[in-house]
């Protein structure tokens, strides 16, 4: 036993020496707690070491107690409390089920009330959007039926009574009776304010009398709502155009005798002994003030239409006076040149207004009644120039070069060409505009041509047709656009040259004494050969006197080289007929070169 003891011994004594204080958590705080009870390590402390653990623990446990019995305390007074509470709770269910008993019926009461107020407040909902749907308020109605302040809120009311007037057809298929109602009291509360528009719109077209009126911002407005009357409109659109067109007349008159303000510009009918600078001064008045007074019905008239019309009977006004001045100036114009400048004045504005106006316009109407009537005076003055120049009876020269009368009939068609071909028409071709003139110019000068070659003989008749025609073409040639008369001349000297040249190949045939191949023998051929070689030495002799008379080279060249083909090809007969025996004759291809 001894043994064991000390063996058991030995372990415990082996197994404290092995552990690691360090590392224990538990016995560090236990060591910690230990040090804090004992304060002195001495024999005495060691041996009572338990017994004062056990009066600390039976410490600890009193104090326990006692502070467990305060809170027995709370806990039985809280406990009393929540029986009293309880208690009340009780008597407040109890009265609570009697309160529910009795206030049932109020409950019910109160619910159907509930109920009934939410059905009004739906029903006011309802009747409160109609009203503001369809209704319009007395103020709102008394605003339509001014007539001497139309303003924003004017049209404003007045939109609104249509739009309500164009909701009622939906109201009338559920709603008859009421939607008939509204519908006849809106549309009588349009036609009060349409007439209040009507009467507003035309006193302020009434005002517009300035030379630059400045239109109320409402009035451009106002005659988009007077679309919706079309008499109404007709009629403030006569209006306007009434007033407009005694402000425009009146601005014309002035500044025909007035001038400009301060006297600038000057009154144009200061230039009324220069009938070009005359016309054209009227004509652009007219254009730049048509232009300023379509600005100004485009500010306020609705569509690009009624701007058009209202022009069209503005622009009236002053279609007498310039018919008038116009009509002076080409009456009293007798040189056909400046006729000619007054036709492309008045055709250019007629061009430069016509986008403005309508094709039917009156004003429209004028000036090209008015270019026709100088177009007319142009043909008839012109045409009198040409038959002075005819009626001089003047007989060409033996050199058949072109007479005075003439050349001074060229040289006016030379200014009319060259007149023309500065003048600027927008909307008509070139092409056309120099035909319709070459009609009129080119016929009566050819008619001159004619008439002073009518007592000439074939050959002088040919040639001084040629020379003068050639004159023409080489004149016509220097402007553009003139194509067609320039065939129709060439086509003429072409004819001309035929004559000519059958004309010299008779001649060549008779200084040769070539007779016709029936009539061909040898004595003949003697006679033909002998006359040719004396014709080839001095190639004069075959010439007709009157075509080294010709102006253009061209044109005796021409002349020549057909003769000389024609008579190289009878020739070329001659010389194979069978009386060609033990004479010897050229041949054709020697003749033709000798004839070069």
């Amino acid at each position: 036993k001894a043994v064991v003891s000390t063996q058991s011994t030995g372990r415990k004594l082996q197994k404290v020496l092995s552990l690691k204080l360090d590392q224990d958590p538990d016995l560090i705080v236990a060591l910690k707690g230990l040090s804090c009870v004992v304060t002195t390590n001495n024999l005495r402390t060691r041996r009572n070491l338990r017994g004062d653990f056990e009066r600390r623990s039976v410490n600890l446990s009193v104090e326990l107690c006692e502070s467990f019995s305060h809170v027995n305390q709370l806990v039985e007074k809280l406990s009393s409390e929540i029986t009293t509470m309880s208690e009340s709770c009780k008597e407040m269910t109890t009265e609570l089920s009697t309160a529910r008993t009795q206030m049932q019926g109020l409950l019910e009461k109160t619910s159907k009330i509930k109920r009934e107020s939410a059905s009004v407040e739906m029903k006011k909902e309802v009747i409160t959007a109609f009203i503001s749907r369809y209704h319009v308020t007395p103020q709102q109605a008394a605003v339509l039926k001014r007539s001497d302040q139309v303003d924003t809120e004017f049209f404003s009311v007045l939109e609104r009574v249509k739009t309500i007037h164009q909701d009622c057809k939906i109201l009338l298929q559920t709603h008859q009776t009421t939607g008939l109602q509204i519908m006849e009291n809106m549309a009588h509360l349009q036609e009060q304010a349409f007439q209040s528009l009507f009467k507003w719109t035309q006193n302020e077209c009434r005002h517009l009398t300035s030379d630059i009126p400045e239109p109320s911002p409402s009035l451009k407005q106002g005659f988009l709502m007077l679309q919706d009357r079309e008499s109404l409109l007709k009629a403030t659109l006569s209006e306007l155009a009434k007033v407009r067109r005694a402000v425009l007349l009146r601005m014309f008159i002035n500044s025909l005798t007035r001038g400009g303000p301060g006297g600038t510009p000057k009154p144009i009918e200061l230039s009324s002994h220069d009938p070009i600078r005359y016309g054209g001064d009227m004509l652009a008045w007219l254009h730049q003030t048509i232009a300023s007074e379509r600005d100004l019905l485009s500010s306020f008239l609705p569509t690009k239409e009624t701007v058009l019309e209202v022009l069209c009977e503005v622009t009236e006004g002053v279609s007498r006076t310039l018919k008038i001045r116009v009509e002076q100036i080409i009456n009293n114009t007798d040189e056909c040149i400046t006729l000619l400048q007054i036709c492309n004045i008045i055709q250019f504005y007629l061009s430069t207004i016509k986008p403005f106006l309508s094709e039917a316009a009156p004003l429209i109407s004028l000036i090209s009644e008015l270019n026709t009537q100088c177009r007319k005076q142009f043909n008839r003055h012109y045409a009198l120039s040409i038959s002075r120049l005819s009626d001089r009876n003047e007989l060409p020269g033996l050199d058949l070069v072109p007479t005075t009368a003439f050349q001074e009939a060229v040289h006016l068609l030379k200014i009319i060409l060259n007149t023309h071909d500065v003048s600027v028409v927008p909307d008509v071709s070139p092409l056309t505009s120099m035909t319709e003139l070459l009609d009129v110019v080119i016929g009566p000068i050819l008619t001159l041509c004619n008439m002073s070659a009518s007592q000439l003989e074939p050959v002088d008749n040919a040639v001084y047709i040629i020379n003068l025609v050639s004159c023409l073409y080489n004149v016509l040639a220097m402007y553009e656009n003139t194509d067609n008369k320039l065939e129709l001349l060439q086509n003429k000297i072409d004819e001309e040259l035929e004559t000519l040249t059958n004309l010299q190949y008779d001649h060549m045939i008779k200084t040769t004494s070539i007779p016709p191949t029936e009539m061909i023998n040898t004595d003949r051929l003697s006679v033909v050969s002998s006359k040719l070689d004396q014709a080839l030495l001095n190639t004069e002799l075959l010439w007709l006197q009157q075509c080294t008379r010709l102006s253009a080279l061209r044109h005796r060249n021409a002349v020549w080289r057909g003769a000389c083909e024609q008579f190289v090809k009878v020739y070329t007969t001659l010389i194979q007929s069978e009386c060609n025996e033990g004479i010897l004759l050229k041949s054709p291809d020697q003749i033709a070169q000798l004839l070069k």
